[in-house]
């Protein structure tokens, strides 16, 4: 059996508690509560393996997305 996370299990916990307060009664506070919930989940949850052919930090004063220049090089070298 898995281990059990006791955030991810207060988090699971915390959501549904909201979920089920949003649908009794559907105010903005029992949405944002669930909003809150939600996002705890999130990030209680482990996160996904991150591929090796991720993107690349961008350096200081350079755009994150690959210039067209770069894309064409790539395209190149994979005919």
């Amino acid at each position: 059996m898995a281990k059990v996370n006791a955030r991810l299990e207060a988090a699971r916990t915390a959501y549904r508690d909201a979920l089920g307060a949003a649908r009794a009664s559907p105010t903005p506070e029992a949405w944002a509560k669930l909003l809150a919930a939600g996002k705890e989940l999130s990030a209680a949850e482990e996160p996904r393996p991150r591929s090796r052919r991720g993107r690349r930090p961008a350096a200081q004063g350079e755009e994150a997305a690959p210039r067209s220049e770069e894309v064409a090089d790539n395209l190149e070298g994979l005919e």
